[in-house]
């Protein structure tokens, strides 16, 4: 339990310390990302009053996509959190 919550805090401090146009970017994936989920749900609800199979694998699939956008979203912003600090530590050390 001890390592789990090193890697839950650890993950927290990452997230609390991203930078704020690459939180903007996250929170508009995000909300693209709620907007396709409603969608799908939109879509998932036609199939159940309708019946159609395509409605569902439609629904099913853009939901799906939504849930990996904002994983990714989420993951890429962390990452490209920390290749911008990387950059501009290597700025700061070699090019002064």
């Amino acid at each position: 339990m001890e390592i789990f919550n090193k890697i839950y805090n650890s993950f927290l401090e990452k997230i609390k310390n991203l930078d704020k146009t690459i939180i903007k970017i996250i929170h508009i994936g995000f909300i693209i990302c709620s907007l396709l989920a409603i969608i799908s749900s939109i879509l998932l609800f036609t199939y159940h009053i309708y019946s159609i199979p395509n409605l569902f694998y439609i629904g099913i699939n853009l939901l799906r996509n939504a849930l990996m956008f904002a994983c990714m979203f989420l993951i890429f912003g962390i990452g490209f959190d920390a290749i911008k600090k990387e950059i501009i530590w290597f700025i700061l050390i070699f090019m002064s």
